[in-house]
């Protein structure tokens, strides 16, 4: 099961590597991007959704990883309290709208 720190450092170094031009999403994980935010705030439910429209094509990406990890903490399965759930929950959305704009760049 996921922890919450762990989580959070996953998705710090995702964003920071976004930052720095280290990773560049690809287009399944704007795709999963796209279908989260879609959803509003993530959740479990909207994580579930995004990996199911990125499809089995976009399993190696890092974010499909982490968002999957997201997605335990969200739904509550590691035993998070609701302040845990929420910093993961904004974490998730900040990175995941970078991910979208990053995506009308390239």
């Amino acid at each position: 099961m996921a922890k919450t720190g762990a989580v959070l450092a996953a998705l710090a170094e995702l964003r920071e590597d976004l930052d720095t031009g280290v990773w560049v999403p690809d287009e399944y994980e704007r795709v999963l991007a796209v279908a989260v935010r879609a959803e509003g705030a993530a959740s479990a439910d909207a994580v579930r959704a995004g990996l199911r429209a990125a499809g089995p094509d976009g399993t190696d990406g890092r974010l499909m990883v982490v968002a999957a990890r997201c997605g335990y903490v969200l739904d509550g399965l590691s035993l998070t309290g609701a302040q845990d759930q929420l910093a993961v929950r904004d974490a998730l959305d900040e990175l995941l709208d970078l991910v979208m704009l990053s995506g009308l760049r390239h």
